[in-house]
Order: C-alpha cells, then structure tokens, then sequence
C-alpha cells in the first residue's frame, strides 16, 4: 500500500478512536479551563495535543477587479507521543486543504495532502511557527505570516500581517463545545482580520493579488458530544471595520448545542463573548451538491439583536464542497459568501463551513 494510502486509513482511525464518546486519551493532554494561554509559544505546534489546526480564509482581488476567496489549512494528529529511531516511524499525521474560489469565473478549485512526516515531506516546529505538508508551508511570527500552497493548477504565494489584537474566543481562550461532554472543548483564538497581498498563479499567469484574511488556531483532544452531528461556522468581516464569529454545534434531531457560541469584535479590536441565546441563524434556501448528494443550506439570515445587527449571507459561489479524498475521507462545504445589510446594501465578505451534511 502506498505510503499516502497509509496516512488515510491512520487518520481516519485516529480519529474515529478521538472523537467517539467515551474513547480514552489518556496520553495526551485534555482541554481544561485552568490553563492560560501563552504568546507565541500557543501559535506553534504543540505536541501534547491530540488534534490540533492552523486556519486560514480570505478574500482577494487584483488590479482589473477579479475576486478571488481561498482556503488553507494545516491539521496534525497526534498518533502517539513517542520518539522513533526510525524514520519511517510514525508519530503524527499532517493534513492540508487547500481551496481557491474564483468568484469571477464562478469556479471552484480544490486540492489536500497528507504525510506522516517521514524524511521531512511535512511537519511543523515547536519552536517557532512553521507547518508543512509538501508544498503547503505556513511559517512566519505572530506580527507576520508567509503562505504557500499549490494545486489544480492554482499557486498562492502570501504575506499577511493583523490589523488587529489577537481575539481569544470564549472564556479566554477556552471554547467549549457540548453540553454533555466537558471535556469537547478547544483552545481557540484569531486573527480577525490581516492585511494580505501577494501573488496568484494560474499556469503562466501570475496576478498581485491583495485583500484580507483571517486566521484561526485550534487545540484540542479531538472530542464531540454525543450526538452531534457537524457544526456551521462563520466568518464575517463587515465593511464598517467590524467583525462576528459564529458557530453552531448541531445535533442529529437537528437541534442545536447550548453550547454553540460566538464573538463579536469591535471596531478597535475590543470583543466581547456571544452565547448561543445572544443570536439566530435562519436558513433561507438549499441546495444539493452534484459530487455528492449533500443537501446543504445556502443562504442565511444572521441575527444579534443586542448589536442591532440584521445580514443576509449568500455564497458568492453556490458549488464550493470539498471532497478530501486524498487525507481525510470526508466532505463539507465551504467557501467564500458575500453579506449584506438589512436594506440590501453591501455589508462586507464572509466564510462558511458546513460539516456533517
């Protein structure tokens, strides 16, 4: 079996035996609320979690006003905490996705790796921040973030810096995720919005690119509630400067979690923690993606009503699933969504992810 092939069926073991209800974890370490969160030390890789991830989104244009969304994302799973002598020993399991909406051309682009790190073809430091998975490379500082990533054809190459503090989400930091299950938890903060410029290559074509991002940094044992079924996360970036947070944990009766949550960020950086009673998400329309069969929502009617906050998000782009049949084995939607206000003016950019459809 091919080494890939390999990586595959060990991922998804891996997390099958870190998700199931009751699965014990013992060597690696839980997501509790007594720990504090320390920069950068949390930005980089940190081996003594189970499941952890580096998310980008963002939104581009060049200079003819071509838009452009895109994906990258870098997962590690932790196999075991063990050293080898050998270098086909493996420890941890490295995935990336790599996504690019051409909103323009109303097409979508996908492609994901995984390896599990032998002879250096991926990895990550605990040093400083720095993530490989073959040709996807995320490495910079916590003030600046180099991106690499390539596939169908597509190649990006960008700098992003924040224009605004760190936001830690839930109680600093600590993100809870189920009602019945306290230890479905993540450490979870962001960069909510990064100035990002670069390039785009498609074939020979090489365009500057520029617009903005934003980035997501998730530690955890890898663990759902019982019950549960996926999860809905936005990403909205307003045009006034402001930005939300959102994410509903949803249930197999279609309920949702009490502990679905959110954060709204202010204008000056200054955020505050959203409870799941603190906003509505109505779906609008649906429909039924052609790779396979999912029927997702695909318009929504976002709701805060202590902000005055009233925005219809649209994708911007109706096909953007991503079936990772090269690392993961599974498929979810995701993908770049215009917003707009109550009175149908333009109201900003977002990201959608919809898993468990």
């Amino acid at each position: 079996m091919k080494a890939r092939l390999k990586c595959v069926v060990l991922l998804s073991v891996l997390l099958c035996v870190g998700i199931c209800p009751g699965a014990a974890v013992e060597e690696f370490r839980e997501v509790t609320p007594d720990r504090v969160l320390k920069f950068p030390a949390d930005f980089y890789f940190r081996p003594d979690y189970r499941l952890q991830w580096w998310y980008f989104t963002g939104h581009l244009s060049d200079k003819d006003g071509n838009e452009f969304g895109y994906e990258l994302t870098f997962f590690i799973a932790g196999v075991q905490r063990r050293e080898f002598q050998s270098a086909f020993g493996v420890r941890d399991i490295y995935v990336s996705h790599f996504a690019l909406t051409d909103v323009s051309g109303k097409k979508y682009y996908y492609s994901d790796r995984s390896d599990s790190g032998a002879f250096g073809f991926a990895g990550a430091d605990q040093k400083r921040l720095r993530v490989w998975v073959g040709r996807n490379l995320m490495e910079g500082t916590a003030e600046q973030i180099r991106l690499t990533a390539s596939g169908e054809g597509r190649e990006i190459n960008l700098v992003l810096r924040p224009v605004k503090p760190l936001v830690l989400h839930g109680d600093k930091g600590y993100s809870r995720k189920a009602e019945d299950a306290p230890l479905s938890a993540s450490w979870y903060f962001s960069y909510t919005r990064m100035e990002t410029e670069g390039t785009l290559k498609t074939g020979d074509l090489v365009r500057s690119v520029s617009g903005t991002s934003w980035f997501d940094r998730e530690m955890s044992a890898g663990r759902m509630g019982r019950g549960q079924k996926g999860w809905d996360w936005f990403a909205l970036q307003l045009d006034d400067g402001r930005e939300i947070m959102l994410y509903v944990m949803r249930k197999a009766g279609g309920t949702s979690d009490r502990y679905s949550s959110g954060t709204f960020v202010n204008r000056d950086g200054s955020s505050r923690h959203l409870s799941s009673g603190d906003f509505s998400i109505t779906v609008l329309r649906y429909y039924t993606s052609e790779k396979t069969g999912a029927r997702y929502p695909a318009r929504w009617e976002v709701r805060i009503p202590s902000e005055g906050i009233v925005l219809k998000v649209t994708p911007l782009v109706r096909e953007q699933e991503f079936v990772a049949t090269h690392s993961t084995g599974n498929h979810y939607w995701e993908g770049a969504c215009s917003v707009a206000n109550s009175d149908g003016t333009a109201g900003g950019r977002a990201y959608v992810e919809m898993t468990g459809y």
